[in-house]
């Protein structure tokens, strides 16, 4: 997965796992789906009913054991509302789930509903039901764009385009956390909207000897900041036709170039903590916490630890737009990515859970598990100030349509290329050129497997 922190409801080591492991699965899916199965995507359904009658309906989830908080509480209030449906769970450890998935969707018993992480794999070796009919019955096609670029798969395992076959229990949104009393202390009346804010900003903390950006590049949280950067050099539409594994696509154009020469034009300033290669992530958030810089790039994951430490004196804002005006882009996937196995027999059921994900209800679970909703409406609740303002900012990255994914996810190898690149890339060791074609190379290796 794309950051390297810790989400909620799960330890470091497991974040970090399934960000290591869950691209592996690509590897695997050949060699667990059973004898004869086909390698197009399951066809969708003629029909589907979205009436689960009065007959006892038992279903299965499946999923990560560190999402089992929020994966309960939706179960709960779902079987609140449909008495005659019973869901059992499968949790997996985080760390080898996303490995073990292919087989348990393969089995002869599999689950109704699964956590879907190499969807493209996945739906290639045709483990996955097609959504179009409960698409159109739950009227799907209204979800936000950006979450539906993440819902999507072509027959052949290209991403973003074609056949719904999951919806998300909720999301991931990054940003900057940044430290008021520092703002105030050099003169800086609001935070950074536009890149040459942040540039301003990044000068004035040097300027003033202190630390512009703390990254725990030991676990390459300079790939945060690498992204904001691509995402307005190199474009949503550019960006994440490359992690959805399009065609044709790469990174080693002259837009992601320059994205990256001004990372490290940025870590040759001293814009980032000079340690940041011998620092770990979750060192670099208590030293951001404790005011040792005025920025710290990352996401929700990190708003409760944050707030308990600093109190009111953090804030968080989108990521700055390449310009005044222009369109604000972030970083934010799903927690689980549910999706529906081609041997499930209760997908009507299961079809209306993951509708049920969408709804006001699940949407506030999604916010008091520490994830930003799925779908849209109203912005849910807030325990406290943080969150509130993480909740507003999501809200209006999804009105623009802003939503990309993490580019750690574009392949199987990819997330470890990453960080080893922009350790190099911080460490003055390699050149924005050189760093962008090891990961295109890593990616080509990858897709054609």
């Amino acid at each position: 997965m794309g950051p390297t922190r810790l989400r909620p409801a799960r330890t470091r080591a497991a974040a970090a796992a399934l960000a290591a492991t869950a691209a592996l699965a690509a590897t695997l899916l050949s060699a667990c789906s059973p004898p004869g199965s086909s390698s197009a995507a399951a066809a969708a359904p003629s029909t589907a009913s979205t009436d689960l009658g009065s007959q006892p309906v038992t279903l299965t989830l499946y999923d990560g054991a560190g999402l089992k908080p929020i994966d309960d509480a939706l179960i709960g209030a779902f079987t609140k509302q449909h008495p005659n449906v019973k869901i059992t769970t499968r949790f997996d450890p985080d760390n080898v789930q996303a490995v073990n998935a292919p087989r348990v969707l393969s089995s002869e018993t599999p689950p109704d509903i699964a956590r879907i992480g190499a969807l493209g794999d996945t739906v290639k070796s045709g483990l996955l039901t097609d959504l179009a009919p409960w698409a159109s019955a739950y009227h799907w096609d209204k979800l936000p764009g950006g979450q539906l670029a993440q819902y999507t798969s072509t027959p052949d395992g290209v991403r973003g385009t074609g056949a719904q076959y999951t919806v998300a229990s909720g999301f991931t949104v990054t940003g900057l956390y940044y430290s008021k009393s520092l703002l105030s202390r050099l003169g800086i009346s609001q935070p950074p909207a536009t890149a040459s804010e942040l540039e301003a900003d990044l000068q004035k903390a040097k300027a003033a000897g202190i630390t512009g950006i703390m990254a725990g590049n030991q676990t390459g949280q300079v790939a945060t900041a690498l992204q904001f950067a691509l995402n307005n050099s190199v474009g949503q539409k550019q960006l994440n036709g490359w992690i959805f594994d399009q065609p044709g696509a790469s990174i080693a154009t002259p837009e992601a170039t320059a994205a990256a020469q001004t990372v490290a034009d940025w870590a040759a300033k001293g814009y980032f903590n000079a340690d940041t290669n011998g620092t770990q992530a979750t060192d670099a958030l208590g030293r951001f916490a404790r005011g040792e810089a005025l920025f710290y790039a990352s996401g929700n994951w990190d708003s409760s630890s944050l707030e308990k430490q600093m109190g009111d004196n953090v804030g968080f804002v989108l990521p700055p737009a390449a310009q005044a005006g222009g369109k604000v882009l972030a970083m934010s996937d799903p927690a689980s990515n549910f999706g529906i196995p081609a041997k499930s027999k209760n997908k009507d059921a299961a079809a209306a859970f993951l509708n049920f994900l969408t709804s006001p209800e699940a949407r506030q679970i999604a916010v008091d598990n520490g994830f930003a909703p799925s779908g849209s409406g109203d912005v849910p609740a807030t325990k406290n100030a943080l969150s509130g303002q993480i909740q507003k900012a999501f809200s209006s990255l999804v009105a623009a349509d802003g939503q990309v994914q993490y580019v750690q996810n574009a392949s199987s190898g990819a997330n470890s290329v990453w960080t080893a690149q922009v350790q190099l890339l911080a460490a003055g060791k390699t050149s924005p050129a050189e760093a962008l074609k090891a990961v295109q190379t890593q990616y080509q290796q990858d897709l054609n497997k």
